[in-house]
Order: structure tokens, then C-alpha cells, then sequence
């Protein structure tokens, strides 16, 4: 895994040093010093998650961190980089930076095709592979037998019915079921 503390770090790792000043400060001259002096500084978090490949995180309008899921394709990686830098980006440069209610606006998708974003699909099958892995049987249907698969159990104050049948889906300890079912 890359050992990276700062988004600086990666932006060096993955060659974007150039691509990106020049860009960033042809777009906004003089002003994208210091935005991207901060996008430097950025702490770069290793995220777990299987479902989403990264994120950016602020608190009002100051920015606190980009989390990344590292297992994904070397490529998919460097287009969910660009993805979180141009949320940076958007939320930096917009007027009011505490109300960044609409992240996929058109200024973030203008930010990401100037600092060379790759529109598509933003699937990985690498992040895929390692969600089925994680899958744990976390109840049963009364009606039919199946058993249901998902990341966490389920709260045990609820009552569940299966979609499929409408039985009532019972919770299981977590370790009595090793074995997948479909």
C-alpha cells in the first residue's frame, strides 16, 4: 500500500504536479496559490470502505481530509484522486463555501475535466471483489430457508421480512454460518 501522509505525497506519487498547478493557476491566476498550497498540506486518509472509492471531507469551509480506498486499479485510483481534488476544488473556490449542498454541480464537473478527470464509469472490480469478501450471513427467512449476506447485522430491536417470499428473516450469530448461500 502506498505510504502516503498528505495529498502532496500522492499528487508527486501519481505525476499530477504539473498538470495540476498549471491548470489550477491558469483557471484562477494568482489566487490558486494558496488553494493549492492547502490541497498540499491535505491530510490523505486510507478509507475501508467497499462501498464508495474515496471522499473529501470539510467542516464549513475549511477542508479536513481526502480518504481514499487503496485497493482499487491503478488507474480507477488516479480518476478517484482527481474525483476528490475536484471537490476540493469546487468547495474552495465557490463564494459560499459553508452551503456545498450540490457536490456533482456543473462547477465540480468543470473542475474535473480541467484537471484532466476522465468521464465514466467509476466502478472497480478490485473494491468489488474484496465486498463479496466481506459479505457475512446475518439472518435467515423463515418462509424459504435463504439466507441473507450483508456487510453488518441487523438491528436486533427491528422486525425484517424478505423480499422475495415475505417471510420474516430471523438474525444469526454471526459465527454460527460460515458458508455462503444463494
Amino acid at each position: 500500500m502506498l505510504n502516503c501522509q498528505n495529498v502532496g505525497a500522492l499528487i508527486l506519487y501519481l505525476g499530477l504536479e504539473k498538470v495540476l498547478c498549471r491548470q489550477v493557476e491558469s483557471h484562477l491566476g494568482t489566487r490558486g496559490k494558496p488553494i493549492l498550497a492547502r490541497l498540499w498540506t491535505l491530510p490523505l486518509k486510507r478509507s475501508n470502505a467497499v462501498t464508495r472509492l474515496g471522499s473529501y471531507s470539510y467542516q464549513g469551509e475549511y477542508p479536513k481530509a481526502i480518504r481514499l480506498q487503496f485497493a482499487q486499479e491503478d488507474h480507477q485510483l488516479r480518476q478517484t484522486f482527481l474525483h476528490e481534488i475536484a471537490h476540493y476544488l469546487d468547495h474552495q473556490t465557490r463564494s459560499n463555501r459553508r452551503a456545498y449542498r450540490a457536490p456533482h454541480a456543473e462547477s465540480w464537473q468543470q473542475w474535473f475535466r480541467i484537471i484532466g478527470g476522465e468521464p465514466g464509469d467509476a466502478t472497480s472490480t478490485a473494491i468489488s471483489a474484496l465486498y463479496q469478501r466481506r459479505l457475512k450471513i446475518v439472518a435467515r427467512c423463515e418462509r424459504c430457508g435463504v439466507l441473507l449476506k450483508r456487510l453488518r447485522a441487523l438491528s436486533r430491536g427491528q422486525n425484517y421480512l424478505h423480499r422475495n417470499c415475505g417471510g420474516r428473516l430471523v438474525p444469526l450469530d454471526l459465527e454460527q454460518h460460515e458458508t455462503p448461500c444463494r
